[in-house]
């Protein structure tokens, strides 16, 4: 029983007793990872089949690494060894012997996505492979294109977004200085100067990519740092206020400026810095993840 290979995936895939094998190949972990998307009718089928799986762990040791069963799918990792031939020959009996296994113990292929037992073909969604349904296919492809229709028409426009981008900073500089001179915990509250920037950068650029979120990240950076010295110069301000001396700003700025030339005084601020600049990140980070994986993936036609 052959098995086909996909490029972008990297993934090879066969299709035997209804049931889609699809084997991934990790070139760096020394390993391949065997995948069969299947559900159990029952709670003693689900155990008659991780009986099974003992079984033949304890009788391919010499290649079979971890197996398991569960969320539907069966996982198994095999070693790979130096001769590819061998690695062929191993890979075809492990999936005719899965492939048997389950239909013996009575399990039933099922979609990747929607989770129900419906006649699937492989495709493969962005760069991952996997056994879909029809409808689900339907509604991948719809998604898609209308989300690539919306943003196809939005052009991005750098500079008016980095002037919202700006705009959404110094607002944010303005809630940091506020909330470090009534809220113990510092550092942490850049978040407002990194989402108001972001938030400012794609109200008046209308598209952001990997290049505005470098410069959103950077500005938001210079906005804090910022917004730390002003924050700490009206807090030594409002200091010599309380003690009589009026608001004298060059005198604070002298104060504060003296602070950072000593060391005590920056081992002092440097914990909350640090703190600011890695939320800064974080957050950036994580709304383009978010952005990427809720991005729709263009999927294949079927490849079976």
């Amino acid at each position: 029983m052959g098995y086909r290979y996909n490029e972008k995936a990297k993934t090879a895939f066969n299709t035997f007793l209804g049931f889609h094998s699809l084997i991934s190949f990790g070139d760096s972990e020394g390993k391949y990872v065997l995948r069969l998307d299947c559900t159990a009718k029952s709670f003693d089928d689900m155990s008659g089949v991780m009986e099974s799986l003992t079984e033949f762990h304890d009788e391919h040791k010499e290649y079979v690494i971890r197996y398991g069963f569960k969320r539907n799918h069966i996982i198994i990792e095999m070693k790979k060894t130096i001769d590819s031939d061998i690695d062929k020959e191993q890979l075809k009996a492990l999936v005719h012997l899965i492939t048997v296994m389950c239909k013996s113990e009575r399990l039933a292929p099922l979609c990747r996505v929607c989770s129900r037992q419906r006649k699937t073909g492989v495709y493969v969604v962005g760069s991952e492979m996997m056994p879909i349904c029809d409808a689900c296919v339907s509604r991948k492809r719809r998604l898609y294109e209308k989300r690539r229709d919306l943003f196809e028409k939005k052009q991005q426009h750098m500079f008016s977004g980095i002037i919202g981008a700006l705009f959404g900073a110094s607002l944010g500089a303005m809630l940091n200085i506020l909330m470090y001179q009534i809220c113990p915990v510092r550092g942490i509250w850049s978040i407002f100067i990194v989402v108001l920037c972001f938030c400012g950068f794609v109200a008046t650029g209308k598209r952001a990519t990997k290049k505005s979120g470098i410069i959103c990240a950077a500005v938001s950076v210079v906005f804090f740092l910022a917004s730390e010295y002003v924050a700490m110069v009206l807090e030594t301000a409002i200091g010599i206020e309380r003690d009589g001396g009026g608001i004298v700003v060059s005198e604070s700025i002298d104060i504060t400026n003296s602070v950072l030339g000593d060391m005590s005084g920056i081992s002092a601020v440097i914990p909350e810095l640090v703190i600011g600049i890695i939320v800064i990140l974080a957050t950036g980070f994580a709304y383009f993840l978010k952005r990427m994986l809720t991005r729709p993936m263009k999927i294949s036609k079927n490849l079976l």
